[in-house]
C-alpha cells in the first residue's frame, strides 16, 4: 500500500518538473531566437514478485508479477525548428533561414599589433596533411565560442562588430590588396579562416588600427557587410560565418539566448551563408521565438491534471492507512 504513496510521490515530482518547462516556454514567447523545450516522461523501476517461466511437462509458461514505482522525467529536449520572422527595419539586424547558427565570443589574441588571430577553416583538423575539407574547424577552438540564432548585430565604437551583449562576431575578415601596378587595390576576403569581425583599418600600417568611417552599411543574403566610404565607394567589411551542427539538440542552453557546444554534437563544420547546408542570411529582421502557445496551453492543462491524479492517490492511499490504524480501538 505505500508503493502507491512512493509512486504518487514520484509522478507529482515528474508533473512538476513539465509544468516548470511549460512554464519557461511561456515566459519566452517573445524571446528572439529563443527555442521550445519539451519535458517527456519515463517508468522508475520495478518490485517483481514473481518472474516468467516457461512451460513445463504438466504446466503451461507464466508471466513476471511485477509493481512500478512511479514516473521520473526521462528527457528534457530542445525543439530547434525555426521561429517566425520579425520584421525590424534595421538593417543590421538579420536572421538565419534555415541550418546554422551565429558564432559570437570574446576578443581573439593579436600575435601581431593590431592584427586579430583566427581559427583555420577548411583544413581537416583530425590530420596533419592540411587536406582541404569544407568548413573544416578545430573543434577544441571552435567549441570555445558561442552559438546563436540572434543577429542583433551592430558596431561598436573601436570598430568591432558586436552583438547586442557586446560579444564579437566571427566570420571571414576582408583584406586589402594592392593590384599590380600599386595605384589600387580592392578588398577581399580571408576564407582560409575566421576572426572577429571589424571595420577596415584606415591606416596603411597594420598595426596601427584606426576603424574606417563607413556608411549605409548593410548585409546581403550570403552574410557579407558592405559599407560606403567618404569616396562613395563601396567596402567589403567581411562575411558572416555559419557554423552548422549536425546534432543541434546536444548544445548546451545558457543565458542571452547563448549555446555551448561541449558533447554529441557531431562534427562542428563552419562557411559562408548558404553553403554546405547551412541557411542564408536574411537582414532587417529577426528570428521569432517557435514557442506555440495552444500547445503550450494544452500540455499545461494535461499536466494540471496529471497532478492532480497523483495527489487524489496520496489522499485515498492516507485514508486507507487510516482505516488500518483504526482497527485497533
Amino acid at each position: 500500500m505505500v508503493k502507491s504513496m512512493f509512486a504518487a510521490v514520484a509522478g507529482l515530482r515528474a508533473h512538476q518538473s513539465k509544468m516548470d518547462v511549460i512554464g519557461n516556454n511561456i515566459a519566452n514567447v517573445n524571446t528572439y531566437g529563443y527555442k521550445a523545450a519539451r519535458a517527456t516522461f519515463r517508468d522508475v523501476f520495478y518490485a517483481t514478485s514473481s518472474g516468467a517461466s516457461n512451460a513445463g511437462d504438466k504446466y503451461g509458461g507464466t508471466n513476471p508479477s511485477q509493481v512500478g514505482y512511479g514516473s521520473k522525467l526521462g528527457s528534457i529536449d530542445s525543439l530547434m525548428t525555426s521561429g517566425g520572422t520579425a520584421t525590424t527595419d534595421n538593417p543590421m539586424d538579420c536572421m538565419i533561414v534555415g541550418n546554422g547558427f551565429f558564432l559570437v565570443g570574446s576578443k581573439p589574441t593579436e600575435t601581431t599589433e593590431g592584427v586579430y588571430d583566427g581559427i583555420k577553416v577548411g583544413a581537416d583538423s583530425s590530420t596533419t596533411t592540411g587536406e582541404n575539407a569544407p568548413g573544416a574547424v578545430d573543434q577544441t577552438k571552435v567549441s570555445g565560442l558561442n552559438f546563436t540564432r540572434v543577429g542583433s548585430f551592430n558596431f561598436d565604437g573601436a570598430g568591432n562588430l558586436v552583438d547586442s551583449n557586446g560579444r564579437m562576431v566571427y566570420g571571414f575578415a576582408s583584406e586589402y590588396e594592392a593590384d599590380t601596378s600599386g595605384t589600387g587595390g580592392s578588398y577581399k576576403l580571408d576564407m582560409e579562416q575566421i576572426t572577429a569581425l571589424r571595420l577596415p583599418n584606415k591606416n596603411a600600417d597594420a598595426t596601427n588600427y584606426e576603424p574606417m568611417e563607413l556608411k549605409n552599411v548593410t548585409i546581403g543574403q550570403d552574410g557579407s557587410i558592405v559599407g560606403t566610404n567618404d569616396k562613395d565607394e563601396s567596402v567589403l567589411i567581411g562575411k558572416i560565418a555559419i557554423a552548422n551542427v549536425p546534432n543541434p539538440n546536444a548544445l548546451e542552453r545558457g543565458e542571452n539566448s547563448y549555446y555551448t557546444a561541449k558533447a554529441n554534437t557531431g562534427t562542428i563544420t563552419v562557411n559562408p551563408s548558404g553553403q554546405n547546408s547551412t541557411g542564408t542570411v536574411q537582414a532587417g529582421c529577426l528570428e521569432m521565438s517557435n514557442v506555440d502557445l495552444s500547445k503550450e496551453f494544452t500540455d499545461m492543462i494535461t499536466t494540471q491534471r496529471g497532478f492532480q491524479a497523483n495527489t487524489r492517490i496520496i489522499t485515498v492511499t492516507d485514508a486507507m492507512l487510516e482505516e488500518l490504524v483504526n482497527l485497533k480501538r
